[in-house]
């Protein structure tokens, strides 16, 4: 058995006290938010300032019909955004032949309450694509995007990481600026279209 006098139970107090303290700021410390996570520092509430215009957009020029679409005007955290791009032909003839890129549409897009621009990825190869009258050519969105270390700030490098990696985008508030370039004959052709949509925890 030990035997400890009042100045030993005191200081035994204190050490007590000590580590109690030291390990519930240890614990506080574990639980709170990451700062380096670009989700933390958004509030939700700013979403509110904003109103989704329209998720469906078509514009026409010459003989083309360009037709952007967002399935949903609202989608949840994790869950996949369903975003496309159509041309269709509404000319004469039976079919056309136009040459384009890699893509023949991009879906760059902004998003608003972080005031951050999420590129659209393109290779420039030389590609054609037959559109026959009347039977829309579609191609669906898919997540692309990227950054410069020694350029960008560490917020849009973090949010961008975040959003490359996680199933569907981080809350926000999207305008995507869809645009198809193309050639046909000796014409070039480049249309756009808007659609918005919001991002909710």
């Amino acid at each position: 058995m030990v035997k400890c006098n009042k100045k030993g139970v005191k200081r035994v107090k204190k050490l007590l006290t000590t580590m109690l303290i030291t390990m519930t700021i240890l614990i506080a410390g574990c639980n709170s938010t990451n700062s380096s996570d670009p989700n933390n520092s958004f509030d939700s509430s700013e979403l509110d300032k904003y109103t989704v215009k329209t998720i469906d957009e078509e514009v026409v020029q010459g003989d083309f019909l360009f037709r952007l679409v967002s399935e949903k005007k609202e989608y949840h955290v994790g869950e996949e955004v369903k975003l496309y791009g159509e041309i269709e032909y509404i000319g004469e003839l039976d079919e056309v032949t136009i040459h384009h890129a890699s893509q023949a549409i991009l879906f760059p897009m902004k998003e608003q309450v972080r005031n951050y621009k999420i590129h659209s990825m393109i290779e420039e190869i030389g590609l054609s694509t037959t559109l026959k009258k009347g039977e829309p050519y579609r191609e669906e969105y898919a997540k692309s995007g990227g950054f410069a270390m020694d350029v960008d700030p560490p917020d849009y490098i973090e949010f961008m990481e975040d959003f490359l990696s996680i199933d569907g985008f981080p809350p926000g508030y999207y305008v995507v600026s869809g645009t198809t370039n193309f050639a046909y004959e000796t014409e070039r052709y480049e249309i756009q279209a808007t659609v918005d949509f919001k991002v909710v925890d």
